[in-house]
């Protein structure tokens, strides 16, 4: 089932694309935790906008390099083909890179697109949370946070449809066809 599972991540894109930014996104949250904590605490707490326009940078890098393993792994790794395709999937390495670079730079190119909406929603909601509910900068940051993604995870998926940008794998699905026989789970 697991390997079925991982054939299924890697072929559907609308699946690993959103999967990788939620992923991404929530062990970038996980991970920024702790540093906006600290930073929180290093200029005070009642410096909510610097902090929560600081948190969105740290949480950014993070993310971002994240994601572009994430998206290697279901997109242009192929641990489970099987032998006999291997001629007909394998391309030279520097072409791989560069098919590699081109689709996660599209993918990233929307995201970019979206940051407006995304940091209008965190930073402004992290900021509300801290000013109205006087919750912790690090709880405003992880709530926040994660509202913005989900939102943006549905706007971004309407688009990519539109795009092309969800358009299933053709090397993943003609690995998949032929591996179906021997997977009956």
């Amino acid at each position: 089932m697991p390997k079925r599972v991982f054939k299924l991540y890697q072929r559907k894109r609308v699946i690993n694309i959103n999967v990788n930014v939620f992923v991404a996104g929530l062990f970038s949250i996980a991970i920024a935790k702790y540093p906006v904590a600290v930073i929180s605490g290093m200029i005070g707490h009642e410096q909510k906008l610097l902090i929560s326009v600081l948190a969105y940078a740290i949480d950014t890098v993070i993310d971002i390099l994240i994601y572009f393993g994430l998206h290697w792994i279901a997109n242009h790794w192929r641990p489970l083909k099987q032998s006999h395709l291997v001629d007909k999937v394998t391309t030279p390495a520097e072409s791989r890179t560069r098919n590699f670079l081109l689709d996660v730079g599209k993918v990233q190119a929307e995201r970019i697109a979206l940051v407006p909406i995304f940091a209008l929603i965190a930073i402004s909601g992290m900021w509300a949370l801290q000013h109205f509910a006087s919750t912790q900068p690090k709880w405003a940051f992880v709530i926040a946070f994660i509202v913005a993604m989900l939102i943006t995870r549905i706007i971004h998926t309407i688009w990519g449809y539109k795009t092309g940008t969800f358009k299933d794998n053709p090397i993943a699905d003609d690995a998949d066809n032929t591996d179906n026989a021997e997977d009956p789970k």
